[in-house]
């Protein structure tokens, strides 16, 4: 009896996916206990065709749609799932082989309104250049309570849920386009809805996602417009306002820091130097002041033109 159902969405990923299929292959769970289903949202790559030849290895089904992001690959590949578990794997994620048996083991009661987030780490193959090195420097102090785990923490490139939780909360929301938030609203609902998140850091995969800091800024860009639709659909709440730096009481400091250019004026002109140099604590300041920088700029565009939104293909941006 299929129990997990793994659902792993991919765009363009051939990079990626034969090492992420492999490491699902390589799982200490029997066969007949779980299947894969690999979403290919309108790759150019071939990524499909070769997901296919992954088959005599696995429990492997290969659904196609036209290219509409990575919500609503995600939830096609829960209306096909034949498992009571959906466990929300990217194809940039390279399970550990205990991962998938750690996930399940929460979910003795298959009625239960549950999800479980995962783990992941950086792949230390991509720590090459001074942004992915910095970026991953400092310790994260994020507090993870493992029995109440906050929505507002979730990712979706490691996460599962029970059928029962996804049906109550409802689907991703595809009106999320583009990078950002899909996942952390899809969990506000499953804890409204009277579900309860776990975390399980033993759950872990490597992530495989190298980013320049240009394309790291970029996606922040996204993940700001994200951050005022979510404002907008719950009501523009002071608490997701604060939250997420979208209410307009933050206006006046943030177009100081983030929007005159003085202050990025001044760290991007230190910046070769501290590269150079690889003087990583300045560069961490430097980065995450540009990373910011992004964030803000999508606040600022989302707030001025609400009718303007990413192409799904920017959500692999």
């Amino acid at each position: 009896m299929t129990r997990l159902s793994v659902i792993m969405p991919t765009h363009n990923a051939r990079a990626t996916l034969p090492r992420a299929l492999a490491a699902l292959a390589d799982q200490d769970l029997e066969r007949d206990v779980f299947e894969v289903l690999v979403l290919d949202d309108g790759s150019t790559d071939g990524s499909g065709d070769l997901a296919e030849t992954m088959r005599a290895v696995l429990p492997l089904r290969v659904v196609r749609q036209p290219n509409r992001g990575i919500s609503a690959a995600r939830n096609l590949g829960a209306a096909q799932a034949r498992g009571e578990v959906f466990l929300f794997l990217d194809a940039d994620v390279f399970a550990r082989p205990t991962l998938l048996r750690l996930h399940l083991r929460h979910y003795s009661d298959a009625a239960a309104l549950l999800a479980v987030q995962g783990r992941t780490t950086a792949d230390p193959a991509t720590l090459t250049t001074p942004f992915m090195r910095t970026s991953n420097l400092m310790p994260d102090f994020t507090i993870r309570r493992r029995l109440n785990f906050s929505p507002y923490h979730v990712i979706g490139r490691n996460f599962s849920v029970s059928r029962t939780a996804f049906q109550a909360a409802g689907a991703f929301d595809e009106g999320f386009q583009g990078y950002g938030l899909d996942d952390v609203e899809f969990a506000i609902r499953v804890q409204r809805a009277g579900g309860v998140i776990r975390y399980e850091p033993d759950a872990l995969g490597l992530h495989h996602h190298p980013l320049s800091i240009e394309a790291a800024a970029a996606r922040q860009r996204l993940n700001g417009r994200a951050a005022v639709r979510l404002w907008r659909k719950y009501g523009r709440s002071l608490r997701f306002g604060i939250r997420y730096e979208v209410h307009p009481l933050f206006f006046p400091l943030k177009w100081f820091v983030f929007r005159s250019g003085i202050v990025t004026r001044a760290l991007t002109a230190i910046r070769p130097w501290a590269e150079r140099h690889h003087r990583e604590l300045i560069l961490n300041e430097i980065y995450n002041h540009l990373l910011w920088q992004g964030y803000h700029e999508g606040v600022g565009d989302a707030l001025r033109d609400r009718d303007t939104t990413p192409s799904p293909q920017d959500q692999s941006a």
